[in-house]
């Protein structure tokens, strides 16, 4: 049973553009960072911030886009990138590097 139960867990991994006004982005970047799951990639002084999230089920990702969203200084958070898998694979790949993209400063 317990096999049963480990094979239909999840794990979503996505990847969220942040625009946010430049004077609120460190405070911005700090919340998300004490976010489960959160990791935030790149900054950009502009306001734009990379961040991407390890959840176990689609309803979180939309609750912690939420709870960005509804930061002060947020302009808007986008999800640009969405991949799910069952956990025992994503185990079994736990070896594999991954990098994230880069984005330009323009």
């Amino acid at each position: 049973m317990i096999a049963t139960l480990r094979m239909a867990e999840e794990l979503h991994i996505s990847s969220i553009v942040v625009h946010a006004r430049p004077e609120a982005v460190d405070e911005i970047a700090r919340t998300i960072e004490q976010m489960p799951g959160a990791e935030i990639h790149q900054r950009i002084a502009a306001g734009k911030l990379i961040v991407t999230l390890e959840t176990g089920n689609t309803a979180e990702i939309l609750q912690r886009m939420e709870r960005i969203n509804d930061l002060p200084g947020v302009v808007s958070a986008a999800l640009v990138y969405h991949h799910w898998e069952p956990v025992s694979e994503a185990e079994s790949e736990a070896g594999h590097e991954s990098h994230a993209p880069h984005l330009s400063q323009g």
